[in-house]
């Protein structure tokens, strides 16, 4: 992680070098679609977090 660190990200950048070199360097359709998947489950949670946030807020103002 010497090459990284220093910068925001950097543990996620190393972790991806580290999964495309245990593979060979090579990023098959299975890896990618794995990526994709997290991300978007990642992306929904945040978003379903901050609906229910932006709900709870809503509900205890309106109750005063």
């Amino acid at each position: 992680m010497d090459k990284h660190s220093g910068r925001p990200g950097s543990l996620w950048l190393e972790l991806l070098h580290r999964l495309l070199d245990a593979n060979g360097g090579k990023m098959n359709g299975k890896f990618l679609l794995a990526i994709v998947v997290v991300a978007l489950l990642v992306v929904v949670g945040f978003v379903a977090f901050r609906l229910i946030l932006v709900d709870m807020i809503l509900t205890l103002k309106d109750s005063r």
